[in-house]
């Protein structure tokens, strides 16, 4: 995006949220810039421990070296940029992104949310009602990308932190986004990368590319399995072949 400079040198707070499952690796290239005091998002939870994969928060400025890499960046799954009123304090952003580690799906059942992922977060955003949307980015004023800002239609200043989940994924998203497909194979291979390395390193990855588009051509539970089933598929074969590096 050739104007994101002149979006964070908008008249907001900034903040910079990393994503650590990215190939890119933007937390080692933001520290490698002169980043300094990220945090990481899930702190204080029961998965504090998860530090290769958690998200993580700094404070940020257009000035910083690290835009000029964000902005050499082909991948467009490094993080993303929060923008706050300057009334709002870090705390307050940081607490509001930690109760976003799972959100209830319609169907009843709660997932991890990738909020720190903007390929699918910003489309989340986007498809939600005024309404939603507010609740969804709590204090934050915009999310901003690579790729796309999305704006809140009525930022909350005095948010309280909730406990997670407490954001439901509303039902017109769930629809819209199940109508693109390349949205969801991205999050599959995602979450069996996430779930483990080497299942995901058993074949190359444009095997594993024809693998997970013959898996959700043919794919008929339930929605919010998508990804157990495609875990289970990729299981069962390697058993098959007899390899156990699948094992996590």
């Amino acid at each position: 995006m050739d104007d994101l400079h002149e979006q964070l040198s908008a008249d907001l707070c900034w903040y910079v949220i990393l994503n650590r499952t990215s190939d890119s690796q933007p937390h080692q290239a933001f520290y490698a810039h002169g980043g300094e005091d990220a945090r990481g998002l899930w702190l204080g939870t029961p998965y504090e421990n998860w530090d290769e994969v958690m998200p993580l928060m700094a404070s940020f400025d257009a000035q910083h070296p690290f835009l000029s890499w964000v902005q050499s960046q082909d991948n467009e799954d490094w993080g993303m940029f929060a923008g706050t009123d300057p009334d709002v304090s870090p705390e307050a952003v940081y607490r509001h992104f930690r109760s976003l580690i799972q959100v209830w799906m319609p169907s009843g059942n709660h997932a991890f949310f990738r909020f720190y992922d903007p390929r699918f977060s910003l489309n989340v955003a986007r498809f939600c009602r005024d309404d939603q949307r507010a609740a969804l980015m709590g204090p934050v004023q915009c999310w901003l990308s690579n790729s796309g800002r999305v704006e809140n239609p009525e930022p909350q200043a005095d948010v309280q932190e909730q406990a997670f989940p407490w954001w439901k994924v509303p039902q017109q998203v769930t629809e819209i986004l199940s109508e693109d497909k390349s949205m969801l194979i991205i999050n599959l291979l995602q979450g069996l990368k996430d779930y483990s390395q080497a299942l995901y390193d058993a074949c190359p990855e444009p095997v594993l590319q024809q693998k997970v588009r013959r898996f959700v051509n043919t794919y008929q539970g339930e929605d919010d399995h998508w990804l157990a089933g495609w875990i289970d598929y990729m299981t069962q074969e390697q058993t098959r072949l007899g390899h156990v590096l699948w094992q996590k």
